[in-house]
């Protein structure tokens, strides 16, 4: 995916693919899986975050635990970066 079609600050959030993608400050990417850690619901990208449509539970830009039931962070995935391309290791697609 082309790190130019993630604003600063925010979030792209690929739902077909399971992955969001954060840029935390210029430069700084950080891949997500959509997957909550509570009992496997697809969350959903918020201005704040990301909240799970099933039980409640919140995550953080950096996909933190900020309300239950989850009790474990969004697992991050393995990226790296190149050509202004990031590749997500593990998700078909991206």
């Amino acid at each position: 995916m082309l790190t130019a079609d993630v604003p600063v600050k925010g979030a792209l959030a690929l739902p077909e693919d399971g992955v969001a993608v954060v840029q935390l400050e210029e430069g700084v990417f950080e891949a997500l899986d959509l997957t909550c850690t509570h009992l496997g619901c697809r969350v959903r990208a918020t201005e704040n975050g990301f909240t799970c449509p099933c039980h409640g539970s919140r995550f953080g830009p950096r996909g933190q635990v900020l309300t239950g039931p989850a009790a474990a962070p969004l697992h991050r995935l393995a990226s790296r970066l190149e050509d202004g391309v990031l590749h997500i290791a593990g998700k078909a697609g991206t």
